[in-house]
């Protein structure tokens, strides 16, 4: 079996998707109507003309998604008309900016988040990975709220403090974004509106964009950035662009529980764990983290900014907290079903019996968590065994796979569903805080981390009536 990779890929395209996706870098398993049969079996790049190759790979997408849609009742009659509406265009596009809009604009159409035309420009690129600030902005309340500022990073050395509401990047004002999108109705739009913010603030490592904020004082504070390269080590998979992949664990010291609101005599020892993506690259550290953990009071795991990666990855991180074998929930597409099952990781990696962590977990995530961190964090919460805190995730966790197209580019298409063992879906909804409220613009601009003081408070709670408990007759 190829693996199943659950990611949010955001360095191609203005219109990026949020997808489980298993790589697939030669070709599709679908078998396409005559119509596109020379293109996908032809291996030469065509010499036909432009129009004609537009045409090929305009069909190509149509019957492969007609073809692995994971709704096998796709309203064909809609699919073919959906062809007749946008074919003519594609056919007439002198560019391929022009083409890859026309193939957006159709996959749109569809209404799901999972969907993306990836440029052979980018696809397995390097280049494709664009610089890093550190900075989180989310949209609160219809503004763009700074929320959280990663440490050592360009953007802490500009001095930008997290509750600090962005007005604009090189005199171009942001509100035009996030005012044409009003207030979103579903995760696709909410989605779509944190993509446009994203990529209005990015920028290639090297550039040094001006940038205009304005604290909760109505103090306004002009800085400048200047991008760097991803901290991390660059992994790639299949035709996929490559992403950056940092982890850091630790435990939590009483100066920095007390420096962000808590208090360590409540807390205990708390161990800390964070990691930028779900790699293999990563597996040993992960582990490594969460087999020393085992005498911690208290296990905080922070997906905050993780858009996903290899899937059953999560089954083996999840296998760390659960005493019996449990699925996380399961994946069914037309010609696929996967169960995220769980196996208890009871022993570390020299065979010595540890058992398994029992202690509170809280997973802390943002709009920016996607994916296999949502299938995570779902199954977890959906057994009781952790609980999420922080701004509601992304929406976006179904299985996919990459296409090569005719001309080059790469499209990613969705061929299945997920659901919890309860039978929740996160596609669509995401993963949100169940004790307390999401933090407020107040909360970012009082604490430097207000997502991981409601989790330190969580598990001080936990820990106090887990205690009163024991000492009950």
């Amino acid at each position: 079996m190829q693996s199943l990779i659950l990611v949010w890929l955001t360095a191609f395209a203005s219109t990026t998707s949020i997808c489980a996706c298993q790589s697939n870098p030669t070709a599709s398993s679908v078998s396409p109507a005559p119509i596109v049969q020379a293109a996908v079996q032809a291996d030469q790049p065509m010499e036909e003309s432009q129009a004609m190759l537009n045409g090929l790979v305009f069909d190509q997408v149509w019957v492969i998604i007609r073809d692995t849609h994971p709704d096998p009742s796709l309203n064909q009659a809609e699919w073919n008309e959906t062809r007749l509406r946008f074919r003519d265009r594609a056919v007439a596009a002198t560019d391929a900016d022009t083409f890859r809009t026309v193939l957006r604009d159709m996959l749109q159409t569809l209404g799901e988040s999972h969907f993306a035309i990836i440029p052979n420009s980018v696809s397995g690129s390097p280049g494709a990975v664009g610089g890093w600030s550190g900075v989180t902005v989310q949209v609160l309340g219809g503004d763009a709220i700074v929320t959280r500022i990663a440490e050592k990073s360009p953007a802490a050395i500009a001095g930008i403090k997290t509750g600090w509401k962005l007005l604009s990047s090189e005199g171009d004002s942001i509100d035009p974004i996030i005012k044409v999108f009003g207030t979103p109705r579903t995760s696709l739009e909410r989605l779509a509106r944190e993509q446009a913010v994203n990529a209005f603030i990015g920028g290639r490592p090297g550039m040094s964009p001006k940038y205009l904020f304005v604290d909760s004082n109505g103090k306004e504070h002009e800085v400048i950035i200047t991008f760097e390269d991803p901290p991390g080590e660059l992994v790639k998979m299949g035709n996929l662009p490559p992403f950056a992949a940092e982890s850091k664990w630790c435990w939590l010291s009483e100066d920095e529980i007390k420096s962000i609101g808590g208090d360590p005599r409540l807390t205990g020892r708390i161990g800390y764990l964070s990691f930028s993506i779900w790699m293999t690259a990563l597996s040993a550290t992960i582990d490594d983290a969460l087999t020393a953990f085992r005498t911690a009071d208290g296990i905080v795991i922070d997906l905050r900014g993780n858009p996903g990666g290899l899937g059953l990855m999560a089954t083996g991180v999840a296998g760390h907290f659960l005493q019996e074998p449990t699925s996380l929930g399961k994946m069914q597409g037309r010609d696929m079903k996967l169960d995220f099952r769980t196996n208890p990781r009871t022993v570390d990696r020299n065979g010595n019996l540890i058992g398994v962590f029992t202690g509170p977990v809280a997973i802390l995530i943002d709009g920016h968590t996607g994916s296999t961190s949502e299938i995570f964090a779902a199954g977890l919460l959906d057994m009781k065994r952790a609980q999420p805190f922080g701004q509601t995730t992304a929406g976006a966790a179904l299985p996919a796979t990459t296409h090569n197209l005719k001309n080059g580019d790469v499209l990613l298409h969705a061929i299945g569903d997920f659901r919890t063992p309860s039978g929740s879906l996160v596609e669509g909804i995401g993963v949100s805080q169940q004790i307390g409220t999401p933090p407020t613009r107040a909360d970012y601009t009082s604490s430097p981390d207000c997502e991981l003081r409601d989790a330190l408070q969580w598990i001080a709670h936990e820990r106090s009536r887990n205690s009163s408990e024991v000492k009950s007759p």
